[in-house]
């Protein structure tokens, strides 16, 4: 009888796995069974693998066109920019070529009024002044013109001419008295910066600029006519922040070199009123 069955269990594992070449007991059978179905397990697990890579695969691709969609769109705008900046630079040189022409067609700059040329004794004179004073006077030969320099003729707000200031000032009648200077006529001219009046005591006295800048004028007009020069020979007046030399600092924190008195000596037929109609 048991040899019946294990013909009967030979016949059908023959007849389920063609491959084994004879009989097998029934747990070497169960372990071939097993071992086919992990297997078919672990190909199930591949494919699923696989098929998660297609699609990470699908994905990336996507993303790849995107960036590369996005690169094209950006190379557009770079070359549209780019295209613009030529033509930019084109129309510059263009204007800086018609600038530089415009500039060599020019004819030289000449000094804002008339040239005043003063008789060679005065104008050696007041350069060997300005020398003298370096810091306080500045002289402009082709004005006619002797510059106070603001800082050093006054305090900060104030009118009162420094003792230095009036020193100087009586050296230059000397000059203005001389025979070669005795007909011109003397302007005196005030300036300021455009920092605005703000400290009470000044206010009260010089409310704007326009006051500073005339009292300062008139200041310099009493020194020079106590030190001899004739007051008939003298004008008098202020031009306020409006006549800077050079700009102002922003946010009206002004600039020394617009703070000044010019004296300015002028020819009798330049002045600007003849006494003889006028008297």
């Amino acid at each position: 009888m048991k040899t019946n069955m294990a013909g009967l269990l030979c016949v059908g594992i023959v007849a389920s796995m063609a491959f084994v070449g004879g009989c097998v007991s029934r747990a070497e059978y169960n372990k071939a069974v097993t071992m086919n179905r992990r297997a078919n397990e672990q190909l199930q697990a591949a494919k699923e693998q696989l098929r998660m890579v297609d699609s990470d695969k699908a994905t990336l691709a996507t993303q790849i066109s995107e960036r590369d969609a996005t690169i094209a769109a950006k190379q557009g705008e770079i070359d549209l920019l780019e295209a613009k900046n030529s033509e930019l630079q084109e129309s510059f040189q263009k204007l800086k070529a018609l600038y530089e022409k415009a500039i060599a067609s020019e004819p030289p700059k000449q000094p804002i009024g008339p040239v005043i040329v003063l008789p060679t004794p005065v104008d050696e004179a007041l350069r060997g002044f300005a020398s003298e004073n370096p810091e306080l006077v500045e002289y402009l030969p082709d004005y006619g013109m002797v510059k106070f320099k603001a800082d050093f003729t006054f305090d900060k707000g104030s009118d009162d001419v420094s003792s230095s200031a009036t020193n100087a000032l009586g050296k230059l009648v000397g000059i203005l008295n001389s025979p070669a200077a005795a007909e011109f006529h003397v302007y005196v001219a005030g300036h300021t910066d455009d920092i605005p009046i703000k400290k009470p005591t000044t206010l009260r006295r010089h409310p704007t600029n326009w006051y500073l800048s005339v009292h300062r004028s008139v200041e310099v007009q009493k020194v020079l006519e106590q030190a001899g020069l004739s007051p008939e020979r003298i004008g008098v007046m202020g031009f306020s922040e409006y006549h800077p030399v050079e700009p102002n600092a922003a946010g009206n924190k002004g600039n020394e070199k617009n703070r000044r008195v010019e004296i300015w000596i002028v020819p009798p037929g330049r002045f600007l009123t003849d006494p003889a109609v006028t008297g």
